[in-house]
C-alpha cells in the first residue's frame, strides 16, 4: 500500500494523475450552462436531422439496390446524429467540465461512429482497399477520443490531448485531398465531380470543429449557447448536406456501381436474325 501511494504521488507531480487537493468543486453562479437559446438551436438541428433521415430511408427503398449501401450508410450517419440531439434535447448526456462548462459528451459518442460512417461512404466511393480504409476509420476514432479527452481535461493537459488530434486530423485530411482523390482520378468526370463536392465539404467542414473547440471549450471566449448553434450548423453541413449532395449524384452514383438503368427492350435468342423494321435489343446505361 505504501509503494502504491508513492506511486500515485509520483504521477500526479509528473502530470499525469491529478492531486486531491486540485480537485475543485464549481459554484451555481461559476456554471456555464446552455439557455433556452440553445435548446432552440439544439431543436433545430434536431429537426434537420429527423427529416433528413426520413428522406434518406425514402430514397433508399426506391433506390436501386446496387446503389443501397450508399443510402443506408447515409441513413445512419444523420440517424444516428438524430438520436444524439433528442438526447441533448432532453436534457441527457452532459457533465460538467473542470473549467465549470456544460459539456455534452452525447456529441462525441455521436463523431465516434458517425465520422468512419463517412471516410466509409468516401472510401467506397473510391474503391479504396479493406486495409488503408480500416486505417483511417480507425485514425479518426482515435481522432475522436483525443478530443474528447481535451473537453474533459484543463490546463495544459487539455492542449496536450488537442494537439494530439489535431496531428491525427491533418493527415486524414491529406487523404481525403490527395490520396484518395489520385484513386477515382481516372473515373468517370461524374465520379470525380461528386468526390470532390463530398471530399472538400467534408474536409472544410471538420476543420473548423478545431478552431469552435478552441474559442469555446478551450479558451471559454464563446458561451455554450453560441458553441451550440455553431455545431448544430457544422454537423448539418457534414452530414445531412453532405448526404443530400451524394444521393442526388444520379450520374456519379450510378457510374461507380455500374448500374444498369434500362432492363433490355426486348429479349432476343442468340443468332436470331431481325427483319425489316425490327428494332435490335437496346440496353441503356446511365
Amino acid at each position: 500500500m505504501k509503494g502504491m501511494s508513492v506511486l500515485m504521488l509520483a504521477l500526479a507531480a509528473l502530470g499525469f494523475m491529478p492531486a486531491v487537493d486540485a480537485v475543485e468543486v464549481c459554484r451555481v453562479v461559476d456554471l456555464e450552462l446552455v439557455t433556452q437559446t440553445g435548446e432552440f438551436f439544439l431543436a433545430i438541428t434536431f429537426l434537420a436531422m429527423g427529416v433528413s433521415t426520413v428522406i434518406f430511408v425514402l430514397m433508399a427503398f426506391k433506390a436501386a439496390h446496387e446503389k443501397r449501401q450508399f443510402y443506408f450508410a447515409v441513413c445512419y450517419v444523420t440517424a444516428i446524429s438524430t438520436f444524439s440531439y433528442y438526447a441533448m434535447l432532453s436534457g441527457q448526456g452532459w457533465l460538467i467540465t473542470p473549467n465549470c462548462r456544460q459539456l455534452f459528451y452525447v456529441r462525441y459518442a455521436d463523431w465516434f461512429v458517425t465520422t468512419p460512417l463517412i471516410l466509409m461512404i468516401l472510401g467506397l466511393i473510391v474503391n479504396v482497399d479493406k486495409a488503408t480504409l480500416l486505417a483511417v476509420m480507425g485514425s479518426v476514432m482515435m481522432m475522436v477520443f483525443a478530443g474528447f479527452m481535451a473537453a474533459v481535461s484543463s490546463g495544459y493537459i487539455k492542449w496536450l490531448w488537442f494537439t494530439l488530434g489535431l496531428l491525427i486530423f491533418l493527415p486524414l485530411a491529406y487523404t481525403m485531398i490527395r490520396g484518395f482523390k489520385s484513386l477515382v482520378e481516372r473515373s468517370h468526370p461524374a465520379v470525380v465531380e461528386m468526390y470532390s463536392k463530398v471530399a472538400w465539404l467534408t474536409v472544410i467542414t471538420w476543420s473548423l470543429y478545431p478552431l469552435v473547440f478552441m474559442l469555446s471549450a478551450g479558451s471559454g471566449d464563446w458561451s455554450p449557447n453560441f458553441e451550440t448553434m455553431v455545431f448544430g450548423v457544422l454537423d448539418i453541413m457534414s452530414k445531412a448536406v453532405f448526404g443530400f449532395i451524394l444521393l442526388l449524384s444520379h450520374e456519379g452514383l450510378d457510374r461507380i456501381t455500374n448500374f444498369k438503368g434500362f432492363a433490355p427492350i426486348r429479349e432476343v435468342p442468340a443468332g436470331a436474325s431481325y427483319g425489316t423494321g425490327t428494332q435490335a435489343p437496346v440496353e441503356s446505361y446511365i
